[in-house]
């Protein structure tokens, strides 16, 4: 097995190793996320510390370790210093890299989490930040076999009521409950129809026809604590983004 190898990748998390080292978590394009120390990206003259910036796309080459790899050269290919640079968009992005560091696993590669994290940051760059967030959040959820059942009841796998104005939806049974089927839980949130369908538009859509959707901003922020609750329950613990972020956006 070859220990050094050579993969594009985006940068998650960055964190102090040492006076001079750095530990990098990067999401890989052809191995999934990957823990890697940068040697010397503390220093002010070091290559590689542009390279390892949060948020960073680039051509990593990394020599594979016991229980950390090494990254032995960094080309960028798109540093996102606008995300960085921005404080709301700064929020938007730890928040979906942490969801994908929480989310994902050492050592499985997914192509799709990679290339969705990567269109991400790009339409972050011009497009609405909260839409474009929801639509992330159910497509990861999507791929990594989480996503919450939005067309049919969750417990009878019936139809919902497409003349209801509301419905009902249990983070805890993992989607949208029929009115039979609503006192299965009794904490289910209610919801209103035009965000389900909005979440059923944003699962399927392309990431990046989202510009020509028009959503209240209500719609979008009860949509925002619907999937905020469901990815709670789902990751089993608080993202610490998520203050930040709540923060930035009050």
């Amino acid at each position: 097995m070859m220990r050094l190898y050579k993969t594009d990748a985006l940068v998650l998390r960055v964190r102090d190793f040492s006076e001079a080292d750095r530990i990098v978590t990067l999401y890989t394009y052809s191995r999934g996320k990957v823990q890697a120390i940068a040697k010397g990206s503390r220093k002010t003259k070091s290559r590689k510390r542009g390279a390892v910036q949060p948020f960073t796309y680039g051509n990593f080459l990394l020599y594979q370790g016991r229980s950390l790899d090494t990254i032995t050269q960094c080309e960028p290919k798109e540093s996102f210093s606008h995300l960085r640079e921005d404080l709301v968009k700064l929020a938007y992005s730890t928040y979906l890299t942490e969801l994908v560091d929480g989310f994902t696993a050492e050592g499985e590669p997914n192509e799709q989490v990679f290339l969705l994290l990567l269109t991400t940051f790009y339409l972050l760059l011009k497009d609405n930040p909260g839409l474009l967030v929801r639509a992330f959040e159910l497509k990861l959820l999507n791929i990594l076999g989480y996503c919450p059942q939005l067309e049919s009841c969750v417990h009878c796998h019936g139809p919902v009521a497409g003349n209801a104005a509301k419905v009902r939806f249990s983070s805890r049974l993992g989607g949208v409950l029929c009115d039979k089927c609503s006192g299965h839980d009794p904490f289910a949130t209610t919801i209103q129809m035009g965000s389900l369908k909005t979440m059923q538009q944003l699962l399927k859509w392309d990431i990046r026809r989202l510009q020509v959707l028009k959503v209240p901003e209500e719609r979008q922020q009860e949509i925002a604590a619907i999937l905020r609750h469901y990815i709670d329950e789902r990751i089993e613990r608080k993202l610490k983004s998520t203050v930040f972020l709540d923060t930035v956006l009050q």
